[in-house]
């Protein structure tokens, strides 16, 4: 019961909290013994893979018949080794991952920041490796594949969706498709207030443009046609509706999206150079008609 009441002030005020206004908003979290522990496994079985391939492969590339081949394939190789090094951190962490699930299911809700307390202290352990593998495929030559890491370590991205120009937390958030982050815009599904780790799933619907800058919060959901404005800050749990642009801090309403009400059968129109004049132009003449 007294946890209890510990955590009750804080859920009261949940949803009018405003970050904007707080002096100091973040999702950092310092990270226990063992999670170094495990960076330093997964990092080290990863890179081990492609140096082997290198060193059983290293003789036979420099014999002197074939070693002008290998210089104009050099680049080749790296991207190899380099997607080799990807690929195994993804699947070692991946597995890590899982363990640490079934050890202790994710969940929602307002933790203390203590490592006595397993909510937080396995948030911690998963984040580590999120992050790793997310900083690592996110410096990958090919964009889409920060996308393609989304999806494996359980957050839903279509590959159409721009996600690498902003910052995103990597746990309990849904991106729908064709989502745009801009340069500088953070999805935050975490936030650490006073002495209270606060985790609520983010819902970013279809075709949402975040602008530059902005700041969603835990816990908001982002309908559908959406936009954010520049430097907009979203609060605790806020809802968005869909068709609407948002400004402010914290984000309000600015102006209706109309959608496009144009017919199919509207004929096209030609304009006349001279005169400025639109014709009505009929397509349909020039489609094949039936015997």
């Amino acid at each position: 019961m007294e946890n209890n009441k510990k955590f009750d002030p804080v859920e009261k005020y949940l949803d009018k909290i405003d970050i904007s206004s707080l002096p100091i908003t973040t999702g950092t979290i310092i990270y226990p013994k063992l999670a170094n522990l495990m960076l330093i496994f997964l990092h080290s079985i990863s890179l081990m893979i492609p140096l082997t391939m290198i060193l059983t492969f290293f003789n036979f590339s420099l014999r002197t018949d074939i070693f002008h081949w290998r210089v104009l394939l050099l680049f080749g190789d790296v991207i190899s080794w380099w997607g080799l090094y990807l690929i195994f951190s993804l699947t070692i962490g991946k597995l890590i991952l899982i363990i640490l699930s079934l050890v202790h299911k994710p969940k929602e809700g307002i933790f203390e920041i203590n490592f006595r307390n397993n909510d937080y202290y396995f948030y911690c352990l998963r984040i580590s490796i999120k992050r790793f593998i997310f900083w690592i495929w996110n410096n990958f030559c090919f964009p889409w594949v920060s996308n393609f890491a989304f999806k494996m370590c359980d957050m839903r991205a279509d590959f159409k969706s721009t996600l690498f120009d902003g910052w995103s937390d990597v746990e309990f958030i849904h991106y729908g498709n064709n989502v745009m982050l801009g340069q500088g815009a953070v999805v935050s599904s975490c936030i650490i207030i006073d002495n209270y780790l606060i985790i609520k799933k983010v819902h970013i619907s279809d075709h949402v443009v975040l602008g530059g800058n902005c700041i969603i919060a835990p816990g908001t959901m982002v309908g559908k046609n959406c936009t954010v404005g520049i430097h907009t800050v979203t609060h605790i749990n806020q809802n968005l509706d869909s068709n609407w642009i948002y400004v402010g801090r914290p984000a309000r309403k600015y102006k209706h999206i109309k959608k496009d009400n144009h017919k199919k059968d509207v004929l096209a129109q030609r304009r006349i150079v001279d005169t400025g004049e639109k014709i009505p132009f009929d397509t349909k003449q020039f489609s094949k008609k039936n015997s």
